[in-house]
């Protein structure tokens, strides 16, 4: 298995994902045509929150990791946003990256939603970001709260590990998506918080994970979710 990323970076035309959830995304707002990460965004010009149908579409069209795959895991799941304490759920990644912490505590707040009234970290709803990147281009990213999937009662943690030790620590809870009736299995086997060590350095892919396969890994990046 390499080391290669499982979240890599992307720059999404805006038409292509209206066309993979068969909705529209911006309305009259025609000049925001690319859809990247909420990092890669230099300048922030307007805050929306997401329409519900909106949200639930691009979860549905999220597929598996395989190469041009067309299997949806989503599809016909229960999709619903509420709160959750961390300590509620198992996760899959076995550490947390220091850097990744300081880096969501130093700018979501500080940089990203500068200038908006929001409850922050642990209380932020899906949102529509719209502002310009490092080329000076109009684009658009979706913030989206942490992924949770119920299986056999289990809720385990499949995106948003870093936001979630940052409110664990605090000892708060936070919105997250919690996604049951899914198709297919977990990528991982989850495991307990008191198995998470916080690192300097990234280990490998096999250190990761606990019995990763990453054919069911979920591509979230494939619909502009930064994972």
């Amino acid at each position: 298995m390499t080391e290669e990323k499982l979240n890599k970076k992307f720059e999404i035309p805006l038409e292509e994902i209206e066309e993979s959830i068969s909705a529209s995304i911006n309305g009259d707002l025609k000049e925001y045509d690319i859809v990247i990460s909420p990092k890669d965004l230099t300048q922030v010009t307007h805050l929306a929150f997401m329409r519900e149908n909106l949200l639930e579409r691009l979860v549905r069209r999220i597929p598996l990791r395989s190469e041009g795959s067309r299997v949806y895991p989503y599809e016909n799941a229960e999709i619903k946003v509420f709160g959750r304490e961390p300590k509620g759920c198992d996760v899959g990644q076995t550490f947390v990256h220091t850097k990744k912490i300081l880096d969501i505590m130093n700018n979501l707040q500080r940089k990203l939603f500068r200038g908006y009234v929001t409850k922050g970290l642990s209380k932020m709803p899906p949102a529509i970001i719209y502002g310009n990147d490092s080329k000076g281009r109009k684009a658009i990213a979706f913030y989206l709260p942490p992924f949770i999937e119920i299986h056999n009662g289990i809720a385990a943690l499949i995106d948003g590990m870093h936001r979630n030790m940052i409110c664990h620590s605090a000892g708060t809870s936070l919105n997250m998506i919690h996604i049951s009736r899914v198709e297919y299995p977990l990528p991982f086997d989850p495991i307990p918080w008191e198995r998470v060590k916080m690192v300097d350095e990234k280990p490998s892919i096999e250190q990761r994970y606990v019995n990763l396969r990453q054919e069911y890994f979920r591509d979230l990046t494939a619909v502009g979710i930064d994972g």
